[in-house]
C-alpha cells in the first residue's frame, strides 16, 4: 500500500487541530466544544504560517552570513580568508560578491582576523573586479597600495582601446577605486576626442584625483561644449578641497561608497 501524501497547508492544519484537541482533553472539554475551536482558527492565519516558514527557508539573512564569515568557530580549523574562499566557491548566488565585498571591508582594520597575505592571496584568486577592488582598496587603507597600483596597471590597455565604449567602461572601473594613482592614467583622457569619454574621463577624475590634478582641467573651462565645460568646472570645485596627499591611500569611507549592493528580499 502506497503511503499518502500531504501538503504543507493540510500538516499545519492538522497540527493546529491537533493542538486543540490535546489542549481539550488535557482540559475536559466535550469532544464537541474542542472541534468547534478548531474549526474557529482562520485558515488565512494558517496559510500565512506556511508562507513564513518558506520565506524563512529560502531567503538568506545576509547580516547573520556576514557575521559568520568573519567569526572564527571553535571546532572549524579555517580561517577568515579561507572560509571566504569556500563561500565564494560553494555559493554562485546573486548575493555572494556583494557579502563577500562587505565581509572583506568590515575587516578593513582587523588585520590579526584577515591579514594583509590573506588579502593578496584572495586576490590572485578571484577574477570578479568588483571584489578585486575591494581587496586592493582594504590593502590600501592598511598603507599598501600595490594592490591598486596593480588595478591601475591593468585598466591601462582598455584605456588605449580604439573602440570608445570599451575606454568608457574602464573609466567607469578607475573612478570607482577613489585612488589618486588611477587619476594619472585617468588624466590624457580628458583630452580625447569623443565627448561621452571625455565627460566619463572628466567624473572618474573628479571621484579619484586631489588638487594636484586641477591644472589638467582648467583649459577646458571655455570648451565650446557646455557639458563638458560645466563639468570641468564642478571637478575643479570638488578637487579644490583635496590636499596633494588626499586619496593617495583609501579609507573606510571610500571602500563602503562603491560596494554592490545586496539584493532585496524576494528580488
Amino acid at each position: 500500500m502506497s503511503t499518502p501524501r500531504y501538503s504543507k497547508q493540510q500538516l499545519l492544519l492538522a497540527v493546529c487541530v491537533g493542538a486543540v484537541i490535546g489542549y481539550g482533553t488535557a482540559s475536559t472539554i466535550p469532544l464537541k466544544q474542542t472541534e468547534g475551536t478548531a474549526s474557529a482558527i482562520p485558515l488565512k492565519q494558517i496559510e500565512r504560517a506556511g508562507a513564513d516558514e518558506v520565506a524563512t527557508n529560502t531567503e538568506p539573512n545576509f547580516e547573520q552570513l556576514r557575521k559568520d564569515l568573519s567569526t572564527r568557530f571553535i571546532g572549524d580549523p579555517r580561517t577568515i580568508a579561507e572560509k571566504l574562499g569556500d563561500f565564494l566557491a560553494e555559493n554562485p548566488g546573486p548575493y555572494t560578491i556583494a557579502l563577500a565585498t562587505k565581509t572583506v571591508a568590515g575587516m578593513a582594520e582587523n588585520p590579526d582576523m584577515l591579514p594583509n597575505d590573506a588579502l593578496q592571496s584572495l586576490y590572485q584568486n578571484q577574477t570578479n573586479p568588483d571584489l578585486k577592488r575591494v581587496l586592493a582598496q582594504v590593502l590600501s587603507l592598511r598603507g599598501d597600495n600595490s594592490l591598486m597600483d596593480k588595478e591601475v596597471d591593468e585598466a591601462k590597455a582598455a584605456l588605449e582601446s580604439d573602440t570608445p565604449n570599451e575606454r568608457q567602461k574602464a573609466l567607469i572601473e578607475l573612478g570607482k577605486t577613489h585612488y589618486a594613482g588611477a587619476a594619472n592614467a585617468i588624466v590624457p583622457l580628458i583630452q580625447d576626442g569623443e565627448t561621452s569619454v571625455k565627460l566619463d574621463a572628466l567624473l572618474a577624475l573628479r571621484a579619484t584625483g586631489n588638487e594636484s590634478h586641477i591644472h589638467y582641467v582648467e583649459n577646458l573651462l571655455n570648451h565650446p561644449d557646455q557639458s563638458v565645460s560645466w563639468l570641468a568646472n564642478d571637478v575643479i570645485n570638488n578637487l579644490q578641497n583635496l590636499s596633494s596627499r588626499a586619496r593617495t591611500k583609501l579609507n573606510s569611507a571610500d571602500i563602503a561608497a562603491e560596494l554592490p549592493p545586496l539584493p532585496t528580499p524576494g528580488s
